[in-house]
Formats: C-alpha cells, sequence, structure tokens
C-alpha cells in the first residue's frame, strides 16, 4: 500500500508480509547484535530527500496508483554496515520494474542510485538508524559491459569503415567522426565529441546510450496496454516506425518505457469506454500534458474482429500540431 510520508512509501501487506516475517526470525536467530523492525515499520521507500519534498507538498495516497507487477522478495537477506550502523536487507525482486513504477508516479523523477529494498533489522529496532542507501551502482562495471555489447561493437566498427573511406583512419589528426539523429554527418574536433558523448552517460542527462527502448521492452508495454484495454474490447499495436521514432535524438530527453506505460494507463482511465465508439478508421492523438509525449494512432478491426488501436508513431514535442482529434491525458 502506497503511503504519503517524510517519505513516499509502499507498505508491507499479504504474502510479501509472510515471507519477511520469515525471514526476520532467520535474521534474529543468527545475528545476537540485530534487533527486528516492528512490522509498523517495514517497507519499500520509493522517494525521499529534496526532490520528493517539493512533490510531497500537494500530494495525497490516493494521488499514486499500486504497483501492477507481481511484487516479491530475493530469497536470500544481505548485511551492510555504514558508520557505525548495521541493517539487514532485502531486495525486491525486479528491480528494473520498481524503477519505472517510480518513473511513473513522479512523471521520470527518480533516484537512480536507489536499490529498492526492505530493511528488517538493525541495531536498535528504530527504523531511523538503518542505512538509508544500501548499496551503490557499479557505474564503471556497467560502461564495461555496455561497452562490449553487440551494439557498441557495430557502432565502432561503422566509425571505422567511415574512417577508412575517408581515408582519415589512424592518422592522429584529432578528429572524430561525428553523430546527428543516428547518422554520421562529417568530422569535428574529438575533445568536442566525445565530450558530448561523456555528458550523455551522465545520470539525468537529457539522453543516455543505454536508456534506448528495445524490442523486447516495447513487447512488454504492448501486453501491459493489451491487458487493460482487453476489458473495452480493444488491442493495441505498434508499428515498426514506433519503436524507431522512441528512440530517435530528436525527442531530446529519451521516451522511456515508465512514461509510455503511465501514457497508455491515464488514457484507458481517461477514454477506455469512449475510444470503442469512434468509428474504424477514425485517426486520433494521445497527447500526454505532463511528459509532452504524443502517440498519432489509428483504429483499424482486426482479423479477430477485436478493434485494433495501432500506435504508428511517437515524439516528445510540446507543441506538437494535428489536425486529427486530440486525447489530451
Amino acid at each position: 500500500m502506497v503511503k504519503v510520508e517524510s517519505i513516499l512509501k509502499w507498505k508491507l501487506e499479504g504474502p510479501v508480509l509472510k515471507k519477511i516475517k520469515l525471514m526476520r526470525s532467520q535474521i534474529l536467530s543468527k545475528n545476537e547484535d540485530a534487533v527486528a523492525l516492528p512490522d509498523s515499520d517495514l517497507h519499500v521507500t520509493l522517494a525521499s530527500g529534496p526532490g520528493w519534498k517539493e512533490i510531497r507538498r500537494q500530494a495525497k495516497s490516493d494521488d499514486f496508483d499500486e504497483p501492477e507487477f507481481k511484487i516479491d522478495i530475493e530469497p536470500t537477506f544481505k548485511v551492510m554496515e555504514q558508520g557505525g550502523r548495521k541493517s539487514w536487507y532485502v531486495r525486491m525482486k525486479d528491480q528494473r520494474n520498481w524503477k519505472e513504477y517510480v518513473m511513473d508516479l513522479l512523471q521520470g523523477t527518480h533516484d537512480a542510485r536507489r536499490v529498492y529494498h526492505i530493511t528488517i533489522a538493525n541495531l536498535t529496532g528504530k527504523i531511523g538508524d538503518s542505512i538509508a542507501m544500501v548499496e551503490e551502482r557499479d557505474y564503471k562495471d556497467e560502461y564495461k559491459k555496455f561497452q562490449s555489447s553487440k551494439k557498441m561493437k557495430k557502432y565502432r566498427a561503422e566509425l571505422n569503415r567511415y574512417n577508412r573511406r575517408k581515408g582519415t583512419y589512424g592518422n592522429g589528426d584529432g578528429k572524430d567522426a561525428s553523430h546527428k539523429n543516428g547518422k554520421i554527418v562529417g568530422h569535428e574536433d574529438e575533445s568536442v565529441n566525445r565530450g558530448r558523448a561523456e555528458k550523455s552517460r551522465l545520470v539525468g542527462s537529457k539522453r543516455s546510450v543505454n536508456e534506448d527502448i528495445t524490442k523486447s521492452d516495447l513487447d512488454q508495454i504492448e501486453k501491459y496496454a493489451d491487458r487493460i484495454f482487453a476489458a473495452v474490447g480493444i488491442n493495441i499495436e505498434f508499428t515498426s516506425h514506433f519503436l524507431d521514432r522512441a528512440n530517435d535524438e530528436r525527442n531530446q530527453k529519451p521516451i522511456s518505457r515508465a512514461e509510455l506505460i503511465g501514457l497508455f494507463k491515464r488514457t484507458y482511465k481517461k477514454y477506455g469506454k469512449k475510444i470503442p465508439k469512434f468509428a474504424a478508421g477514425v485517426q486520433a492523438v494521445i497527447k500526454d500534458m505532463k511528459t509532452d509525449i504524443n502517440v498519432p494512432f489509428v483504429l483499424n478491426i482486426g482479423k479477430d474482429g477485436m478493434l485494433d488501436l495501432v500506435a504508428k508513431t511517437t515524439m516528445r514535442k510540446h507543441d506538437f500540431k494535428t489536425t486529427n482529434m486530440e486525447l489530451p491525458v
């Protein structure tokens, strides 16, 4: 259950709470210095700090939807010691789902370093004596894995081929092949090009090289949208162009899975009963007023007789112009 307090938290209930109680008993039986946190303090922190304080002033618990994915914990607990404090905790399964859930709740705002977890015990039994950030992301390891990916190997091979064709490969001229909108457009000083690339990898920058939506991501978004729209007899489809445009640099800030999931969730809540009444062949644009994401679509009759909402493309643009019907969410 989502609770708005000094932090935004998800309070434990049901099967997860039962599992935590069993794990808490194991911790206490094996660690003499461990003091259990009471049931009332068991939670997953979703947001905290200055960014959350700004949102909290006008927020109510009813403003936040509950998670719609399966909630579970990892099978083993961990221990963290820091500055005289000690915490026994367990990570939540599906960290990516939690991250995107929080991004959807807060419209893109989240702490990229946060590991979603439940603190079960500490040295005093007081929640304030727990270690807040139990783990830190290993950015060096993430970068190493990214650079060894098929995508980046293909990217570097493309640059080398371009330089060989231009006769500039390995000539030490201090120039790099430069990309714009995913295409090589010429050369520029390596300090400018690499500086831009490094900036794009920083947390919170406009574009991160490993934030692209994949075909697998889009399939998961489609499954989610299909599940909620099935209640009104609508099937969601994406064109191949949709994926290309979702990852287009012209969006400036990358379009995320969480944003698209949130867009379809709000579209269903606001227009779920209205869209089935539209005639086949109608074209319209879903306009997310919070994220500036636009999704033009057309309604077709599918082979199974269901109404297909075909999302043709997407783009992040504040003043997107269209002559078709607009559905603001």
